[in-house]
């Protein structure tokens, strides 16, 4: 008999089981120096470039000049590209992306049109995999924070692993050296690489791709190796669960339930439930993982805050015991530091680009059959028209009544940050309570402070997904009594 994939409320308690557990050992030290990151923020939806063919320029929208054949492609920003867009609007005086109506316009209701991903040269036709994920296909150990807080995002990590592989396939991994940790990690950085603009020249010059693999071209080499772990992580956890199935050993998981629903699947049937239960993963991972980062960054960084939502948790669950899901109907401050984390340091500040499937035109403007458009979530996010003060890290901004909230000032970020239309992220409830109950266990049971010899301002990485540069933080148990909750509730497995 099939079973049924595992519940919501229990994928929420095994979040908060495996962040229990994570803090089991910090207690018995005292507080030591982590490392964390921080970026700025900001939501703004801007077409982006046009690649690849040659194309009248008859209203198409305003924009640098670029040279002919080329286009723009020796102009398209590596670093922190959502600032150089922002400025180019301002530059330009186009805002046809810029501002969150535009984006919601067109990729969500024309998402008819604009739910294709572009063509991945590096990522895709050379082999490698990744546009076969659901994300890029084309449309149609114990946290051990006690112990060792110097290594917190690695236990964020773990955690995150922990969570994905339970639900995508029903494997407990056993801790940080697990083959399927080190496999996913590898995924990870292999893909943050290859979606990065201009790391690979067959992505600027696409007939590179026929290059045959004998010259010895550097991408070509990368993307067999790149292709491998991608066949690793496709293919070794979903072949060991079907065994395990077989046995009728197998724990209820997403993939456990594709495997049951039919005997004898086709050979197209198999390999589109084994990238799905990649991407079950996959999706989740680092954007969870940053976002995760970022609360500990906006907590040391702002001890107002810190001390507010202390207070709150202190008066809603007390001190005899350790908050949970039930809760956070009571918690309105801390909601509100979980909403304003999706926008102060959006995990994906362009989000993963969109491409027309026909020639459409919005507000006199031409946009052309595979145009790629990129919504620059940093921009619209930190837009000082829409969310006043948009660099500070402010709570209370959606805590506000009457004539501010009525006049669309703060609207919730989720509705930006999650992506648009038909290609929105469909974990974004499961990420929304993993981060919530993260920063609810950590305020209740611990003290983040930043050292005074600190002065510099917390980096991020530039990249598809952002995270936190190191960064130094202190972590201490706010009291015996909170060291003693965690460790009770660790030894009960609750």
């Amino acid at each position: 008999m099939a079973h049924d994939p595992p519940s919501f409320t229990n994928l929420r308690n095994a979040v908060r089981l495996s962040f229990l557990e994570s803090m089991e050992r910090q207690s018995r030290r005292g507080g030591r120096l982590i490392e964390f990151p921080r970026s700025e923020v900001h939501y703004s939806a801007i077409l982006s470039g046009i690649f690849g063919r040659l194309e009248k320029r008859v209203n198409l929208p305003p924009g640098p000049p670029g040279l002919p054949l080329l286009g723009n492609i020796f102009q398209m920003p590596t670093e922190a590209p959502w600032l150089t867009y922002v400025a180019w609007a301002k530059k330009y005086a186009h805002h046809l992306l810029n501002l969150p109506q535009a984006a919601s316009d067109l990729l969500d209701r024309r998402s008819a049109i604009y739910s294709d991903r572009p063509d991945l040269i590096f990522g895709g036709d050379c082999e490698v995999g990744y546009k076969d994920t659901l994300p890029l296909c084309k449309y149609g150990d114990t946290f051990h924070l006690l112990e060792t807080p110097d290594l917190f995002m690695d236990h964020i990590r773990l955690l995150v692993a922990r969570i994905g592989f339970e639900i995508s396939h029903g494997y407990s991994v056993q801790g940080r050296d697990d083959p399927m940790v080190l496999v996913a990690e590898q995924a990870n950085r292999d893909f943050a690489k290859a979606m990065a603009p201009g790391a690979y020249l067959c992505d600027v010059f696409p007939i590179l791709r026929h290059i045959p693999d004998w010259t010895g071209a550097r991408f070509k080499k990368e993307a067999k190796e790149c292709r491998k772990t991608m066949e690793a992580l496709r293919d070794d956890p979903y072949n060991a669960l079907k065994e395990r199935v077989a046995l009728g050993t197998a724990k209820p998981s997403f993939t456990t339930s594709l495997i049951q629903r039919e005997e004898h699947p086709t050979e197209a049937q198999e390999m589109l439930y084994k990238w799905s239960s990649v991407s079950v993963y996959t999706t989740a991972a680092d954007t969870t993982v940053s976002a995760m980062g970022s609360i500990f960054v906006a907590l040391s960084l702002y001890p107002e805050v810190q001390k507010k939502a202390q207070e709150e948790l202190d008066s809603v669950v007390g001190p005899d015991r350790l908050p949970s899901f039930d809760d956070r109907p009571n918690l309105p401050y801390l909601n509100a530091i979980v909403t304003e984390i999706h926008r102060w340091n959006p995990v994906a500040p362009l989000g993963v680009p969109h491409r027309s499937t026909q020639e459409d035109v919005y507000n006199g403007y031409r946009i052309p059959l595979g145009s790629i458009l990129f919504a620059n979530n940093w921009g619209i996010l930190h837009d000082e028209n829409i969310y006043p003060a948009p660099m500070e890290f402010n709570p209370e901004r959606y805590l506000r009544e009457g004539k501010e909230a009525a006049d669309g000032v703060n609207p919730d970020p989720r509705r930006f940050a999650f992506g648009y239309g038909r290609r929105l992220c469909p974990g974004k409830e499961l990420a929304d309570d993993s981060i919530f109950i993260c920063a609810a266990m950590t305020l209740a049971t611990f003290n983040l402070t930043r050292p005074k010899s600190s002065a510099a301002e917390p980096q991020y990485t530039s990249s598809l997904i952002c995270h936190p540069l190191p960064f130094p933080c202190s972590i201490t148990p706010r009291s015996g009594q909170a060291e003693n909750l965690v460790l009770l509730a660790v030894a009960n497995g609750y």
